[in-house]
């Protein structure tokens, strides 16, 4: 069993929008103000906390804005609408659950409605209905609602702060599940009450009460004698709680404070307290485990076991014999992260992809002709699952074994710059200081440059503009694909018209010239840099010189000695032959470059690329 999809309606940006979640683990990346942190929320409001403490509530801010700035209008919309559907692979699952089950009679489903209060009452209206039809008795069954539950894990700034925190709520809540009844809270009670009156037995505590007993003695003894000593305040699991604090260390170092350990060691033990209570999921047929950016302060190996432990969690939940139990039992995660090292770690189609979109507004005749606040734009998150995107098997596995962590940084930018390899990837931000406006500038540092190690942009492309089948969106907003001719110059043989294939595929993606464009050169980068500009040529002179130091020259000057025409087909071919790396290469060339004080000269190709992918879009980037 596990929730399979969202349907969030008018809840702060999601205006409108289908979530896909998958069994396991689901990680939800994207930019800031995505509208990640929502989508934990709603699935908050529409599940039982695992404590049974529920310490969040719908309220009229969350309703979506539809680009109202301040206040909303006539035309607003006035309600709430989340809905979360679960399916299994058993059938018998969702047995108890007949009251909630979907038209499709093989899921079930739970609709929460808010209305805010009206001008100057104080509550709000939320409705729940189970299952699509509606009838008099719109949730019949509220307890086996109940029976699906969520443990929230927040994101972490100062972990070690939380777990030395007086309120202490993390511990008592922790300690607290790990006692089942009235009766055994009050044994522990009682061990712990025993224990204080052992420790007022130690000197100088016995010391310091006989000593303030003397005198209290001489100053009653002529009215009524008292007597004192030392006691503890009766124990209480809060008080307990406050009185503990968790000590750190690397095993076999003998433990510390954890003021004393790295912030980082002390948030995965903050989150191994809350994983603790998932020993409770026990008592519930499926725990959310909702966890907000857990990199914070992990080095990338640390992210990475972490995101093995979960999936563990999640696969061995869903493993456990159940048969003859009350509760199923399941377990089913969702990680929301900006950290590329996490979204690498579960396969590609585990992954949904939120952003956040800007829409043009045109106003209303109502609008035009009434003093209601008019807006230009509205602001609200589309939700791209990978898994929807209607890819083969192949595919994916090429996605798969493609998506390292420096390019999974595509699925966190609005714009995506594809590169064949890693010298364009030097040479891009330098060649945008060159020709780009301050703007444009900063527009391009918001890019994810993504160097593919080749020229297989297929894959990249079908990921990035493909859309999803349910939710309709697709995660490019705008694409640029910078590539070689190559010719017949660098190969044996005759060499696919690569820019005619790729706009081809562009076409047949349905990707028009406003969300992506192929940007090819006739040859390859260094030949194109070499016709650019005659001041180049000197650059790279010296750039390769300081490749091949001793033969650089020679090499050069056999170079310049054939006619125009075959220069390009040589100097691409040098690479190959003398084993000379392109990253290498780059890099000399801005440092050369630098050191004459002489600019680059970009080629037009490049140039017109870095334009288009740095321009002002719709979709507001």
């Amino acid at each position: 069993m596990y929730l399979c999809q969202l349907e969030l309606k008018g809840f702060r940006s999601l205006a409108d929008e289908t979530v896909t979640l998958r069994p396991g683990v689901t990680v939800l990346v994207g930019e800031n103000n995505a509208g990640k942190s929502n989508v934990m929320d709603a699935i908050r409001h529409l599940t039982a906390p695992l404590d049974g403490r529920r310490d969040i509530h719908l309220r009229a801010d969350d309703l979506h804005r539809d680009g109202c700035s301040e206040g909303h209008h006539d035309s607003c919309r006035t309600e709430i609408g989340l809905s979360a559907r679960y399916t299994s692979k058993e059938p018998s699952d969702l047995a108890l659950y007949g009251s909630a089950l979907a038209e499709d009679g093989k899921s079930i489903v739970y609709h929460l409605a808010y209305t805010p209060p009206a001008t100057g009452a104080q509550r709000g209206k939320l409705t729940w209905q189970a299952g699509d039809a509606v009838t008099t008795d719109r949730d019949p069954e509220p307890a086996a609602r109940e029976r699906i539950r969520h443990l929230y894990l927040p994101p972490l700034r100062d972990a070690q702060r939380e777990l030395a925190s007086a309120s202490s709520r993390y511990l008592h809540g922790f300690i607290g599940g790990f006692l089942l009844d009235e009766k055994e809270v009050d044994s522990f009670l009682g061990d712990v009450g025993e224990r204080f009156g052992q420790i007022t037995e130690l000197e100088p505590l016995t010391q310091a009460a006989d000593s303030v007993r003397e005198r209290l003695v001489e100053l009653t003894q002529g009215a009524h004698t008292q007597d004192t000593g030392f006691g503890f305040s009766r124990p209480t699991l809060p008080t307990v709680a406050r009185s503990l604090r968790l000590r750190l260390e690397e095993q076999g170092m003998g433990l510390q404070e954890i003021s004393e350990s790295g912030h980082g060691y002390a948030n995965l033990l903050f989150m191994a307290t809350l994983f603790a209570q998932l020993r409770n999921a026990a008592e519930a047929d499926l725990t959310l485990l909702l966890v907000e950016e857990p990199e914070a302060h992990l080095h990338p190996q640390l992210q990475s076991i972490l995101m093995d432990h979960l999936q563990e969690e999640a696969e061995r939940s869903q493993q456990a014999d159940t048969s003859g139990k009350e509760w199923l039992g399941r377990i089913q995660v969702v990680v929301t992260t900006h950290a590329p090292h996490i979204a690498t770690s579960v396969p590609p189609e585990d992954l949904v992809v939120l952003q956040r979109r800007t829409t043009p507004l045109l106003p209303s005749l109502g609008e035009m002709t009434t003093s209601a606040p008019v807006q230009e734009k509205k602001h609200h998150t589309t939700a791209v699952a990978v898994r929807n995107l209607n890819m083969g098997a192949r595919e994916l596995g090429k996605v798969r074994q493609y998506l390292n962590a420096t390019r999974s940084t595509m699925l966190f930018s609005p714009r995506v710059l594809l590169v064949e390899g890693i010298a364009e990837g030097i040479l891009v931000p330098a060649f945008g200081k060159l020709v780009l406006d301050p703007v444009a500038q900063r527009r391009l540092r918001g890019t994810a440059v993504v160097p593919i190690d080749g020229v297989d942009f297929a894959p990249y492309l079908k990921v990035l503009l493909k859309r999803d089948k349910i939710s309709g969106q697709r995660i490019g907003q705008r694409v640029a694909v910078i590539t070689d001719g190559d010719f017949h110059a660098t190969s044996d043989g005759p060499v696919p018209d690569r820019r005619k294939n790729l706009n081809a595929l562009l076409e047949e993606l349905s990707a028009d010239g406003d969300v992506a464009q192929v940007f090819a050169n006739e040859t390859t980068l260094e030949p194109e840099l070499m016709r650019a500009a005659e001041s180049n040529t000197e650059i790279l002179k010296k750039a390769w010189i300081c490749q091949r130091p001793r033969a650089g020259e020679n090499d050069w000057r056999e170079l310049m000695g054939l006619p125009d025409e075959e220069q390009d087909e040589k100097f691409a071919k040098m690479f190959n032959k003398y084993k000379v790396r392109k990253g290498d290469f780059a890099q000399d060339l801005l440092a050369v470059s630098a050191q004459e004080d002489v600019p680059l000269v970009v080629p037009g190709y490049f140039e017109r690329a870095l334009t288009w992918i740095t321009e002002g879009v719709t979709g507001g980037c």
